[in-house]
């Protein structure tokens, strides 16, 4: 579990983190209140245990702000996801599960196998990493827009913000591909749980998505 807790924590906040704290840097830099070559001079271990709070903190900072993007492009539900899976094995179609809750399967894949639900988590983690990823490129893209605006360098600058919004689009799209994923392998390793059907057979059909 603490693997997995672990896996979770670099994918979703640390990973994304450290593309927010390189432009956050970038823009003090420009701002002339952080000289990046003076941190040249700290001790490099400090310099790397430091950079690793700080983008695992911004990481936790900017989530909830990330998870707005998905106002723009929604995930595809959980019915999608089902429909697609029976259609790959039309044997589970009249099977209890397929039908239960998305959230209530992962917990039962890791009670019936850790480590192949230890998948699912991964899936889940580099989805929400992809879209903090997404958001990271997004501010990446109005820092761009500012210097298009103010210069120098306004060429590079509309470019690079053209190449954010790019960016910010294929990640976002990524992120809900991967998501969606993960939803099928739940109902892959979830088929071969015994007794899993007698388990939901009571269970209202649930089309929530999680």
């Amino acid at each position: 579990m603490t693997f997995a807790v672990g896996i979770f924590d670099l994918f979703s906040f640390a990973v994304p983190g450290a593309v927010q704290l390189s432009l956050l840097v970038y823009v003090l830099d420009r701002l002339g209140v952080l000289h990046v070559a003076a941190l040249t001079s700290a001790p490099g271990a400090l310099l790397v245990a430091g950079a690793v709070v700080a983008s695992y903190l911004l990481g936790h900072l900017f989530h909830p702000l990330a998870a707005q993007l998905e106002r723009l492009r929604p995930r595809r539900d959980a019915e999608a996801a089902r429909q697609e899976f029976v259609a790959q094995v039309p044997q589970a179609r009249d099977r209890a599960y397929v039908q239960s809750n998305p959230a209530l399967l992962v917990a039962a894949a890791e009670l019936h196998d850790k480590d192949a639900a230890g998948e699912i988590v991964r899936m889940r983690a580099q989805s929400v990493m992809l879209r903090n990823i997404a958001f990271a490129f997004a501010l990446a893209a109005v820092v761009a827009l500012v210097q298009t605006a103010t210069g120098p360098h306004r060429v590079i600058a509309a470019g690079a913000a053209a190449l954010s919004l790019l960016g910010a689009a294929g990640a976002l799209g990524s992120s809900r591909k991967v998501w969606h994923m993960s939803r099928i392998k739940t109902l892959e390793i979830c088929y071969w749980i015994p007794d899993i059907d007698q388990t939901f057979a009571a269970e209202v059909p649930v089309a929530a998505a999680e």
